[in-house]
Order: C-alpha cells, then sequence, then structure tokens
C-alpha cells in the first residue's frame, strides 16, 4: 500500500526535541522525491519524523538517520518501533562524520548541519547519484544564507523558497490563525560533472 506524507505531528513521540512539523515534512519529502525502492538519508534527524516517512514512503529501499544527541537517537527508535519501521538505520554522529560509510543515495535531507554545512555538502556531493536531489532546511536567514553560498560552485542545480504555514485554531464560535515559523526551503539536483 503507498504511503502519503503527512502523519499528525501527534502520533510522533516527541519529548523536548525539535520535530519537523507536518506541513514542512510534505513538502521536504515531495521535494526529495522519495520513490519507493529510494535511498536516502537524513541529517540532523531529531525525532526521526521525516526519516519514518521516508522509510514508509521507500518500502523498498532504505534510510538512513544521523543525529549528534542520544536523546534524539533515543526517539527515532521509539518512533521507529511504533511506526514499524525496520528498513531504517539510525547512525548516532555528529554529520558529515557518520556520512563516511553509506552507500550511493537518491536523496539527501539536511534538517541541521551544527555549522559544519560546506564539510556535509562535500559528503552528499560524493554519495549523491547523478540526479539525486539534495533538500536543505532553514529556519533562520542566516542558514538559509549560508545554504546558498555552499552550493555555489559544485555540480548542483538547486533552486528555493520561504514557506509560512497558519494553522486553523478554534476560538469559541471562530477560526483564528495560529502562525508556524517561517522555513526555508532548498533543494539541488546533482548534474553530471563536466
Amino acid at each position: 500500500m503507498r504511503h502519503f506524507f503527512g502523519i499528525d505531528d501527534e502520533e510522533y513521540i516527541r519529548g523536548d526535541v525539535p520535530m519537523t512539523k507536518r506541513e514542512i515534512r510534505m513538502a521536504v519529502l515531495n521535494e526529495a522525491r522519495v520513490q519507493e525502492d529510494s535511498y536516502v538519508l537524513d541529517v540532523g534527524a531529531g525525532t526521526g519524523s521525516i526519516s519514518i516517512e521516508a522509510a514508509l514512503g521507500a518500502p523498498k529501499g532504505h534510510v538512513y538517520a544521523i543525529e549528534r544527541f542520544t536523546k534524539g537517537v533515543e526517539l527515532i527508535k521509539a518512533n521507529m518501533a511504533k511506526f514499524n519501521v525496520s528498513n531504517m538505520t539510525v547512525i548516532e554522529a555528529k554529520a558529515p562524520e557518520g556520512m563516511a560509510d553509506l552507500p550511493a543515495l537518491d536523496a539527501i535531507i539536511i534538517g541541521g548541519s551544527a555549522g559544519g554545512m560546506d564539510a556535509i555538502l562535500d559528503e552528499a556531493e560524493r554519495l549523491l547519484k547523478v540526479g539525486g536531489r539534495l533538500v536543505v532546511t532553514a529556519v533562520t536567514m542566516e542558514t538559509g544564507y549560508t545554504i546558498l553560498k555552499a552550493l555555489k560552485n559544485r555540480p548542483f542545480t538547486y533552486d528555493g523558497y520561504q514557506m509560512q504555514i497558519n494553522r486553523f485554531r478554534k476560538a469559541g464560535p471562530y477560526h483564528m490563525l495560529n502562525p508556524l515559523s517561517p522555513i526555508f526551503i532548498v533543494t539541488a539536483v546533482k548534474q553530471a560533472e563536466a
């Protein structure tokens, strides 16, 4: 059965670890073009919400989730058990160190770089297949700038956008808008070397 992206946020085991919200996950996974046999890497996986949905969308593929914090790794494993995900490997490391032994990938999603964007992109460039997709999210303008600067002079075509989500919230007999933080999403496609 085909998985449609967009599991409700409340379904995930969270703790106090940041989690990519449902609407953003849907956009990111669509940009990554996850297919049933995709090999995907999620860098800075947090609770594993993107990794879990990618794994559910790629039942014949495999997902690697890199997370540097132990409490995040524990949450990812708890969510793997909750959603019965077995085609996923959790790597407790700070990227790019955890990327060294990975196979060729169809998509790489970066939700956190801990200041190491250039080194992570070096590994992403090495690991992505030609035509593979890199999707990077940023909640700060500085990270958005860092992504664009780091992509220059690399074999990628890229574009991006800023997304602002407002959810309905009941207020008595009315509905109001409850805003989520804006986010930048940059998508890059690896090109053949010249």
